[in-house]
């Protein structure tokens, strides 16, 4: 029925009358959503599967990393696995500087990363030759994605998986 209403005001009123609709809350089932978007978590503890199936993806999973940072005292360990773990690789910082220096700022404010050994193997390469990011808290290659996420969430850590949205529609 309010839809009904609402395309009998446009109808009647034009365009101009739409945003006087959106603004109120009475077209609205429940109102307004309670604003909590500024409400920060403590103490969270997360094992985020970054699958670096492309360079966006990696990308995107840092700024999520340093959005969960900005709960305070968020403990943060990263699994990278997929083909594009080979942006870490000591051989290719110069094309992926900027990521991996955003990386290693991460691991100097405490995230642990790991790359999945599995990944590594299978782009050819070997521990050595990855990225150790951080002086005091360096990068490992662990023995597997799977296993080290479930020894994290035996810790307590919850698993979260990035996965970057397409883009809204333009209007």
């Amino acid at each position: 029925m309010k839809s009904i209403l609402k395309l009998a005001i446009i109808a009647l009123f034009g365009l101009s009358s739409l945003q006087a609709i959106a603004d109120d809350d009475s077209f609205a089932p429940g109102g307004t959503a309670v604003d909590h978007s500024s409400v920060h978590y403590k103490d969270l503890k997360i094992i985020m599967d970054l699958k670096a199936k492309d360079i966006d993806a990696v990308k995107y999973a840092t700024m999520v990393a340093t959005r969960v940072l900005e709960h305070p005292g968020a403990k943060l360990a990263v699994v990278i696995e997929g083909p594009f773990v080979t942006v870490f690789a000591k051989k290719n910082y110069l094309d992926h500087q900027g990521i991996v220096d955003k990386w290693a700022a991460l691991a100097g404010k405490g995230v642990q990363v790991e790359f999945c050994g599995n990944s590594v193997h299978s782009m050819g390469l070997k521990p050595a030759d990855m990225e150790g990011l951080d002086e005091k808290n360096r990068a490992v290659v662990n023995s597997g994605a799977y296993p080290t996420i479930a020894h994290y969430e035996s810790m307590g850590y919850n698993l979260i998986i990035p996965i970057q949205m397409p883009e809204a529609p333009k209007k």
